[in-house]
């Protein structure tokens, strides 16, 4: 039989094991900033954004990141016809 603690421990592993399941399939992003001043002087500034993901979930997201590119570029280079002229008939009123 397991004692309160034991138990306790397994869900902890558990919960661990899941979160970081989530986090590899799903991703996370962490953004960071640092500014070191004297006497209300910004003298080194450091911006950090790191990435957390799996192989495969970082190429499905770049992937399909890549096709709404080009996707967007082929749209940006195709022509928009012009729209047709209403046609009047000798009545003057348009159709």
């Amino acid at each position: 039989m397991m004692t309160d603690e034991e138990f306790e421990s397994e869900q902890l592993e558990l919960s661990l094991l899941e979160t970081l399941d989530h986090v590899l399939t799903r991703g996370l992003v962490l953004a960071g900033e640092i500014t070191i001043s004297v006497a209300d002087i910004d003298l080194i500034f450091v911006g950090l954004n790191v990435v957390l993901t799996s192989i495969e979930t970082a190429h499905e997201v770049l992937g399909a990141r890549a096709q709404r590119g080009l996707d967007l570029q082929q749209r940006a280079l195709t022509p928009v016809a012009p729209e047709a002229a209403p046609v009047s008939d000798t009545e003057g009123e348009s159709r």
